[in-house]
């Protein structure tokens, strides 16, 4: 297969040269890689989860030997780092990133230094949040604890049960060709003061693939914002295959683990170029693995995986990436929260790569029948409630209290976590409702105060069966039923109007519907979100 080159600036010139003349060598036939095939979990890898809660006390000096600027003054001359900075890092993309030496301590890991590890904060939006999530690492001349350097504590404020991380990768393991992770409970305490219950999903990084038997120089990439497109400015690589800028690399995919970035390039640019995407899934994905990561996202009502919340892993001397599932907590999605196109497969579809799959028939048949396959031997009520049944116990003590106090009472975790398992015949039935229904597009609209003209412009929304397309369009003034202009049955993707606006708040709503089955319908990707729900479809505009 004949690679499109994509690299044109010429300040990949070093880049191109690289890739054109030693890309083949990346890979070493006479190299056994890690994993070759399935990828599946084994007993032995679960060794160190633990099926209590574990106290972790984090002590530090607060001012701290740690120097950061304030966060009031990121730009400020640096002086000693304050808890009061790493709660206040609320951007996961700006270079902010304040840390604190510390000391930790368990029951089982009381090293009697000063200091052995660090903390900052962690998450993305759950910055913002009342109740923080942090990262406690441990310096790296010290032991590892639990076979693990780096310890990610999830708040999961959001979840009430504080069961889905847990619940999520206990059924992942019990599914083929896609692997769990260990996560174990901690009672965190800072500086004595209680920080309430945490969860800890295994940290996906060198220690992971120890803990595997795998090569410890094997290739992990953790999305950040990634989807699967090949963009020069952040991912341009030097002749050795490192980061022309570590930095706008990181911005798309955090690496974890490896050095020399060839591979990744080469299989995004054969996604951009190729109309056969099952060749590049043949050479460079495993077909199983890939199936079952989208199953479960759609069984569990993961949503949130369009550019993040997963790893690729690549195995040394191994053409072949690998889906690895990350944070389930914002999983078991609430139906009146969703947008239609999250419903089904359309999550996904303004990502090439799983766009170009899905368009395929035979593709989009294997996932269906894969789904109902999983439900019915692996995912099933009894399984999901033996799971709630054995953990619940753990989180029930935290519940009421504080600081844990905004999950509510002890009976309603307990009725919280019961909707795990009647959640999942929704998102599958919520799946299953919109098949054969046409993908979202985007939809624009100006107006012209002066002319009175509205000019309204949305993409062709695409039916992966191939039938006939047409589009309704409605304006409606101050409330979603308050309808002033209505087009049916547009084959156009473009409408101009004369129309007097008045001053006020209006809603543009472009619908697509399958000509001679309009019960196949879709909405654009806009959306407006309040106390009822998701009100799909509608863009709000304001006329002066």
């Amino acid at each position: 297969m004949i690679i499109k080159t994509l690299l044109t600036q010429s300040l990949l010139v070093a880049s191109i040269l690289y890739l054109q003349g030693c890309g083949s060598s990346y890979n070493t036939v006479e190299k056994t890689p890690s994993v070759v095939g399935n990828i599946n979990d084994k007993d032995e890898w679960y060794t160190i989860q633990r099926d209590y809660v574990t106290k972790m006390s984090v002590t530090f000096d607060d001012p701290n030997e740690y120097l950061c600027a304030p966060y009031t003054d990121p730009t400020a001359e640096p002086k000693p780092c304050t808890f009061e900075d790493v709660n206040n890092d609320l951007d996961p993309e700006d270079t902010y990133k304040p840390v604190l030496h510390i000391n930790m301590q368990t029951p089982d890991y009381n090293l009697t230094s000063n200091y052995n590890a660090q903390i900052s904060i962690k998450g993305n939006y759950t910055r913002t949040l009342s109740q923080k999530s942090y990262t406690v690492k441990l310096d790296k001349d010290l032991p590892l604890y639990l076979t693990q350097r780096k310890f990610p504590l999830t708040k999961s404020e959001s979840d009430r049960s504080r069961l889905r991380n847990k619940v999520a990768f206990a059924l992942l393991r019990q599914v083929p060709n896609i692997i769990g992770l260990n996560v174990n409970f901690f009672h965190l305490f800072i500086n004595g003061e209680d920080y309430g219950l945490f969860n800890q999903a295994e940290a996906i990084r060198e220690e992971f693939l120890v803990n595997r038997g795998w090569n410890k120089n094997d290739y992990l990439y953790n999305t950040v914002n990634f989807t699967f497109k090949y963009d020069s400015y952040f991912m341009a690589l030097n002749e050795q295959g490192e980061p022309l800028y570590p930095d706008r690399f990181q911005h798309v995919l955090e690496i974890k683990n490896g050095k020399n970035h060839i591979k990744l390039i080469q299989m995004l640019q054969a996604i951009e170029a190729t109309d056969d995407i099952d060749s590049v899934i043949a050479q460079y994905f495993n077909r199983d693995n890939y199936l079952a990561w989208l199953a479960m996202n759609i069984i569990l009502g993961n949503k949130d995986t369009i550019q993040h919340n997963y790893y690729l892993y690549n195995p040394l001397y191994s053409d072949t990436f690998y889906f690895l599932p990350w944070d389930y907590d914002g999983a078991w999605s609430t139906p009146k929260y969703l947008k239609r196109y999250e419903y089904g497969i359309s999550l996904w579809w303004a990502v090439p790569l799983h766009r170009k799959f899905l368009s395929v028939k035979k593709n989009r048949e294997d996932l269906y029948v894969l789904i109902d396959e999983i439900r019915a031997k692996y995912v099933t009520d009894k399984a999901v409630q033996t799971i709630i049944d054995k953990y619940l116990p753990l989180v029930l003590p935290y519940q009421g209290v504080e600081p844990d106090s905004q999950n509510n009472s002890e009976s309603s975790c307990a009725e919280t976590a019961q909707l795990l398992v009647t959640r999942i015949q929704d998102n599958i039935d919520l799946f299953k409702s919109v098949i054969g229904s046409p993908m979202p597009f985007n939809e624009n609209i100006s107006y012209d105060s002066a002319t009175k003209k509205v000019s309204i412009s949305w993409d062709e929304s695409v039916d992966l069966e191939g039938d006939s397309i047409v589009y309704d369009v409605n304006i409606s003034k101050e409330s979603f039923d308050n309808i002033i202009f209505s087009e049916q049955n547009l084959t156009q993707y473009s409408l101009e109007t004369t129309l007097p606006l008045d001053p006020g708040t209006y809603y543009l709503r472009v619908m697509s519907k399958e000509k001679n089955n309009p019960e196949h319908f879709q909405y654009s990707y806009s959306y407006i979100k309040d106390d009822d729900g998701i009100h799909n479809g509608y863009l709000e505009f304001t006329v002066e």
